[in-house]
C-alpha cells in the first residue's frame, strides 16, 4: 500500500518548485532550500499519518462515550492537518519572502492547534499515552526542521503591503 494514497497528502516533486529557467545552469542554487522544504513536507506527512491511525483507534473504542465529538474533533483537527502540508507547497511554489512568511504563520498556527488537538485527547484520557507521545514526538521533530526551514527564507525586494513582515 502506498503511503500518498494512506495520508491523502501528494508526493513532493522537486522539479515542481524549481526555476522555470532549467537552462541557466543555476538550478543548483536551489537544491538546499528545496531539501528543507522537502524534509519538511515528508516529516509533516509522518505526523498526518499518526494522526489518522489515532482518530481511527478511537473509531474502534466502543468504550468511549461520545463518538459525534471524536467526529468533530477529528474533522477540526484534520482541517489543520491538511492546511500544513498546502502551506509548505504553497510558500514553495511562489518563491518569493512576503509570501513564504504567510505561509509559514499559517503552518505554525495549524500545526499548534493539532498539537493542542492531540493533547485534548489525553487530557481527557481518550488516547493511550504511548500513541499521544509518537505524535507529540513527531510534531517536535517538524518544529525543528520548520525552525530551519524559515530561517533559509531570503528576503526580496518584495514589500508586504500590511507591514507585518518586514
Amino acid at each position: 500500500m502506498d503511503l500518498d494514497d494512506v495520508s491523502g497528502m501528494p508526493e513532493w516533486e522537486d522539479d515542481r518548485f524549481r526555476m522555470q529557467d532549467a537552462d541557466s545552469g543555476e538550478t543548483w542554487k536551489q537544491d538546499a532550500k528545496y531539501a528543507k522544504a522537502a524534509r519538511l513536507y515528508n516529516q509533516w506527512k509522518s505526523v498526518l499519518l499518526l494522526l489518522l491511525g489515532l482518530y481511527d483507534s478511537l473509531q474502534e473504542d466502543e468504550a468511549l462515550p461520545d463518538k459525534d465529538f471524536i467526529e468533530s474533533e477529528k474533522a477540526a483537527m484534520l482541517e489543520d492537518a491538511y492546511l500544513v502540508g498546502a502551506k509548505i507547497r504553497g510558500a514553495e511554489g511562489g518563491d518569493q519572502y512576503v509570501l513564504r512568511m504567510e505561509n509559514a504563520a499559517m503552518i505554525r498556527k495549524s500545526a499548534q492547534t493539532v498539537y493542542i488537538h492531540v493533547s485534548s485527547l489525553a487530557v481527557l484520557g481518550l488516547a493511550e499515552e504511548a500513541h499521544i507521545e509518537a505524535v507529540r514526538a513527531e510534531i517536535e521533530k517538524f518544529r525543528a526542521y520548520f525552525k530551519e526551514w524559515v530561517a533559509s527564507f531570503e528576503r526580496d525586494e518584495f514589500e508586504d503591503e500590511w507591514g507585518l513582515f518586514l
